[in-house]
């Protein structure tokens, strides 16, 4: 029986080096052979084959007498000698170069441009000194562009007897320098990073003659590229845009096959349409209307346009077109398209699921159909005949934004609505301000000490408070509240009777108690007892007049003093004899009695004010 030998893989390459696979052997006690060993690492091809075959000897194991040799001694030998080298399919393999030229062509009997630049990439493959010309492309150029010449070998010189036996190679090409292709002269302008490393090392090029050079300007490319972005915005976008008629003659008197159907009905017909106003009625569906469109029929290509038609206040988006022009089937996935014979006044129309009523057309369209024998209906009518529900005007609460005037103009005026008109009755408190100093009534300890001045403004009935500081107290003062009108918990506005001392008020969820006013709110209250009824002096000395032996018995029976009154014991006293006073009441009688300011008085005066007519003239307002 023969013994099983099975051969194995003997060459294998290794980071680009000829290397020798070990040899797998049955019997271990073989001898080996001089080419490797199981326990040795695999050898060069070099090494191996100074041991097992002459250096001159190229036949290789691919002859039949080399093979019939190893099989006979069982050896393996190599398929090349030391001095062979790799061929160049395997050394070269898919290596590319690419070079970055250009190439000019003249132009004749244009006012743009008088030469045309053409950028190519030239693709040299190494492995077979073939060349590949890609001509770039340029949109709208009107030039067939795209492969230039396909990948071959290319002759530097064309003789008369044929072409040559020479041909281009790598030291043919240099940045800068010219090179003749079939009597095209392209110039050499830059190359990639990759074909910059590869001639560096490989070719001994320096650097500074691989440096890249700028592209000539190219005029016709710059108006192109200028023309695109006024009418499209950015060169290269497909914009879906109809192509124009005259584009199409003259890309047909280029060569390009264009279609000869219905040429002779644009020359009849030309650019007429027939127009008609169709309605949809659409009220049947939720939120539906009835719209208004016009239909235009193009007799040259049988082709239907639809336009919205805008009314007054319509509220609805300015959209240009309902249907592009194009052909209208009748049916969705027929074949079957609308035609003007199909088009009557008084018929329905199925525009795409929509059923469109045809109620008018123009003179012309309906003079078309006279002449072919067609008489129309006469117009129908396009008025709606329905109810126009009457819309009651609901005024939105304040939402806190501006002033409460404003809001209220902007929803009964127009789009621009004028300023809020100022009352003339207050033009004459223009600038005459009420101030209070006032407590905050709060629960916390920190609250306890805190002062503020409210500030009453009569001219619009504002409001504004500041927080003088205090010093060590933790808190920073200032500006408390912006002015700004208020209003009361039960939604009324702050007035200026709501502005007297002892009287409580609530801002912005904050209550304050007024505590006292400066001397010059005090006169303006008491000169205007009408606006401030509990500065009026006339009403409270006549309830005081009213109690005059109640004021003696009270001084002889139950006053212990010395003789001298404070507004305290004043108030004391008018509790005692059941006259209930506020605390600005008690302020307005007091400052009667103590003209001076001094805040003791004899009990003497309360008595002569009470039994006399007011002891002197009311205050002058001084501002």
């Amino acid at each position: 029986m023969r013994p099983r030998t099975p051969k194995h893989q003997s060459l294998n390459f290794v980071n680009g080096y000829m290397m020798v696979n070990p040899r797998r052997l049955s019997d271990h006690s073989a001898p080996a052979t001089p080419m490797v060993s199981l326990q040795n690492r695999p050898m060069t091809a070099s090494a191996v084959m100074k041991e097992t075959t002459d250096p001159n000897d190229v036949t290789g194991r691919y002859s039949f007498a080399r093979r019939r040799v190893d099989r006979t001694e069982n050896k393996i030998s190599l398929p090349f000698c030391a001095q062979s080298s790799l061929p160049l399919f395997i050394k070269h393999d898919r290596r590319v170069l690419l070079f970055d030229a250009y190439f000019e062509e003249d132009v004749q009997q244009c006012a743009i441009e008088t030469t045309r630049l053409h950028k190519c990439e030239i693709f040299f493959y190494v492995e077979d000194g073939t060349i590949e010309i890609i001509q770039k492309k340029l949109d709208n150029s009107g030039m067939p562009q795209g492969t230039f010449l396909r990948r071959s070998k290319v002759p530097k010189h064309i003789q008369s007897s044929g072409l040559s036996t020479e041909y281009y190679g790598v030291d043919d090409f240099h940045i800068g320098s010219d090179i003749v292709i079939y009597s095209r002269n392209f110039n050499i302008v830059n190359c990639n990073e990759s074909t910059r490393q590869y001639l560096f090392e490989n070719h001994g090029r320096d650097m500074n003659d691989l440096a890249a050079r700028p592209f000539p300007r190219d005029q016709f490319a710059e108006v192109v590229k200028e023309k695109m972005s006024r009418e499209s915005g950015k060169p290269g976008v497909n914009r879906n845009r109809k192509m124009h008629e005259l584009k199409q003659i003259m890309e047909s008197m280029l060569g390009k096959p264009t279609s000869m159907t219905d040429r002779g009905m644009f020359l009849e017909c030309g650019s007429k349409a027939l127009c008609f106003d169709i309605v949809w009625d659409d009220r049947e569906r939720l939120y539906g209307d009835l719209q208004f469109f016009r239909l235009q029929y193009f007799l040259s290509d049988d082709t239907i346009e639809i336009l919205p038609v805008h009314g007054k206040l319509d509220g609805r988006d300015h959209f240009p077109k309902l249907l592009n022009r194009s052909k209208l089937p009748k049916h969705k996935d027929s074949n079957e398209f609308y035609t003007w014979n199909d088009l009557a006044i008084g018929e329905t129309i199925n525009v795409y699921g929509r059923s469109m009523l045809i109620a008018k057309c123009d003179k012309f369209t309906r003079s078309h159909y006279e002449s072919e024998g067609i008489p129309l209906d006469p117009d129908m009518s396009l008025e709606q005949n329905e109810d126009v529900p009457v819309l009651h005007r609901i005024i939105p609460p304040y939402n806190g934004f501006g002033s409460e005037e404003d809001s209220l103009r902007s929803c009964t005026g127009g789009l621009n609505p004028p300023p809020p008109k100022r009352d003339i009755a207050k033009q004459s408190r223009i600038g005459i301000v009420l101030r209070f100093n006032a407590k905050l009534l709060s629960d916390k300890d920190e609250d306890f000490r805190r002062r503020f001045v409210i500030q009453y403004f009569m001219e619009d009935d504002t409001i504004s408070i500041m927080e003088p500081p205090v010093r060590n107290s933790g808190l920073m003062g200032g500006k408390f509240l912006r002015r700004q009108v208020q209003k009361k918990p039960d939604g009324s506005r702050y007035g200026p009777s709501d502005m007297y001392v002892g009287n409580e008020v609530e801002f912005v969820c904050h209550k304050f108690v007024l505590q006292n006013a400066d001397e010059y709110s005090y006169r303006i209250m008491e000169n205007d007892d009408r606006t401030f009824p509990f500065s009026n002096f006339s009403r409270l000395h006549s309830q005081l007049m009213e109690k005059l032996e109640d004021i003696k018995h009270y001084f002889v029976a139950s006053y212990t003093g010395d003789g001298m009154l404070d507004i305290d014991e004043f108030e004391c006293c008018c509790k005692m004899i059941n006259l209930r006073f506020n605390k600005q009441e008690l302020i307005t009688l007091w400052r009667k009695i103590d003209r001076k300011g001094k805040g003791r008085v004899t009990f003497t005066k309360l008595i002569k004010l009470a039994s006399d007519v007011p002891i002197h003239a009311p205050f002058a307002c001084a501002r």
